[in-house]
């Protein structure tokens, strides 16, 4: 209502500026806070909050149960909120909206309960909720009732987009049409959780509830033969607030004492307040991981080699320590790229699929050479590089590298050549350009420069 209308019907009434930015900020919160009852939580426009308790609803002892822990903890935190569950996602929303506390598991239930609701629980436009008002249709009963193609005929002068919408709310309603949940956070592929009879605070009972929560992970990731990349370990505290610590891994494992001592390093920067009364330790990314050979030396120098990289990457920050990353992509610049260890996957399968050798030593970037050749499209005699002429014994090439004209559409044709100079020195050349001839793309018909870009041993 208008401000001056409030007033006149109180006149004492609190006044505040509305901050939308502060409420969003909040009810993102709370939604986080509300995992501790399933890992499915959305946001529902800017006011209400959605959890598909399926095959949750039994760890709190049920429906009834779970209602009103929730609603119980809310107001001890200083939140009023409205709660209902129903079997569909329309139908809880209007029965929150409109019925709340109402507990129905059952579709005939839930339809006996909504035919006497107003069509407003619908989230119908406000012009067609005036339509329907006008023509007698107070209730979602006085629409169910109505015959399909009667009721879409009733609307003929309306937007079609309208009429399609009503229709489509009918079947959301009563279970007829899927309505997708689309989740603050991907779920993760395995989690475990620690719940405590009174708020912990001390960080003794919180390392060993973790150490116990690593070994029960380990074990189920074991029988799955699967290893953890990234894990998250969310402490939920009493006032409503949660804290998340996230670590990940080089290469998957499911090793007890090492995820427990990378926990270790951040632990410290949890602030009980109050004290924790549940832990949720998630899984969220996951490779395969076979059994592994007792004493295979290369494996266990692999692994050792992983974990020192996982200790400095958990103890300085997740971008401070960086190996090579692969990318997809022939040209020697761009074939790797530095990514947080945490994020990218160890390994050679870059250069095992190549067949031509690749130098030791990759120059940052190309550096101009003069060349003489005997024949414009033969390897080179001579080249000249920082001031000083190389005489070439032995070239082996061209190895030909097209350019990937979907990034650069004026890059030019490579041809690399593996040259040995008589000092005994091998080095790592290419042609950049063809010479002008029929049939070349537009950008190649022109002088060829010629590069130096990496060193052989």
């Amino acid at each position: 209502m208008r401000l001056a209308q409030a007033r006149a019907m109180a006149p004492h009434i609190h006044l505040a500026e509305a901050n939308p930015e502060a409420d969003a900020k909040a009810l993102n919160a709370l939604a986080r806070w509300l995992v501790r009852y399933s890992p499915l939580v959305a946001l529902d426009g800017a006011d209400g909050l959605l959890i598909d308790s399926t095959g949750c609803a039994h760890l709190f002892g049920g429906e009834n149960t779970m209602l009103n822990d929730i609603k119980g903890r809310l107001k001890k935190a200083g939140i009023t909120a409205q709660l209902s569950i129903a079997e569909n996602r329309a139908a809880a929303r209007a029965l929150a909206r409109y019925r709340p506390g109402t507990i129905s598991t059952s579709k005939e239930e839930t339809q006996k309960i909504l035919a006497s609701m107003p069509v407003q629980a619908l989230r119908l436009t406000e012009g067609m909720t005036r339509t329907l008002y006008q023509l007698g249709l107070k209730t979602i009963g006085h629409l169910t009732s109505q015959p399909r193609p009667a009721l879409a005929r009733r609307f003929r002068g309306k937007p079609s987009k309208d009429v399609t919408a009503l229709l489509a709310r009918l079947d959301q309603i009563a279970g007829r049409k899927d309505e997708p949940i689309s989740p603050l956070s991907p779920l993760p592929n395995w989690q475990v959780r620690q719940a405590f009879a009174e708020p912990v605070g001390h960080m003794e009972a919180i390392e060993y509830a973790t150490a116990s929560l690593i070994e029960d992970l380990c074990l189920t990731l074991m029988k799955a033969e699967r290893g953890a990349r990234r894990l998250d370990l969310s402490a939920f505290r009493v006032d409503g607030s949660v804290q998340t610590l996230t670590i990940g891994t080089s290469r998957a494992s499911r090793d007890k004492a090492h995820l427990m001592r990378l926990f270790t390093e951040k632990l410290d920067t949890l602030e009980a307040g109050f004290g924790f009364d549940l832990l949720i330790l998630a899984v969220r990314e996951t490779e395969k991981l076979s059994p592994s050979q007792i004493g295979d030396t290369r494996e266990e120098t692999a692994q050792s080699t992983a974990n020192l990289l996982d200790r400095l990457a958990t103890r300085l920050g997740p971008g401070s320590v960086c190996v090579l990353k692969h990318r997809h992509s022939h040209l020697p610049e761009r074939a790797q790229t530095f990514a947080p260890v945490s994020e990218a996957t160890l390994g050679w399968q870059y250069l095992q699929s190549l067949t031509a050798p690749r130098p030791i030593r990759l120059l940052m970037h190309p550096e101009t050479i003069e060349v003489l050749a005997e024949i414009p499209e033969g390897p080179p005699r001579r080249f000249r590089w920082r001031r000083k002429e190389h005489r070439v014994l032995k070239a082996e090439g061209p190895e030909r590298i097209a350019p990937e004209w979907w990034i650069d559409p004026a890059d030019r044709t490579r041809d690399y050549y593996r040259v040995e100079v008589a000092s005994g020195a091998r080095f790592w050349l290419f042609r950049h350009g063809l010479y002008s001839s029929p049939g070349l793309r537009v950008g190649e018909a022109s002088t060829p420069d010629w590069y130096l870009h990496g060193f052989f041993a």
